[in-house]
């Protein structure tokens, strides 16, 4: 019966789907912002400093410093990686 197949087909296609929006979500998770989430701009290094900081990447407009204020994205139902 072709149905059959074809049925199966879409369940291995849906499996790939799925699997590849979770490997992109993951690449998304461990990247840092490259935008201030309040108004868009580019962030910007942060001086090092000797008593180190820990601020990385800041928003010149607004404050916004990463990690700080960092909310890294989640999934509904999972924990992330």
């Amino acid at each position: 019966m072709a149905s059959e197949g074809a049925a199966a087909a879409s369940w291995y296609a849906l499996d790939s789907v799925l699997k590849q929006s979770q490997q992109e979500f993951d690449a998304y998770w461990s990247m840092p912002p490259m935008a201030c989430p309040n108004d868009g701009e580019p962030l910007i290094s942060a001086p090092s400093t000797a008593s180190g900081s820990g601020v990385e990447l800041y928003c010149k407009y607004d404050g916004w410093q990463y990690p700080r204020d960092w909310h890294p994205p989640t999934r509904l139902g999972q924990a992330p990686p």
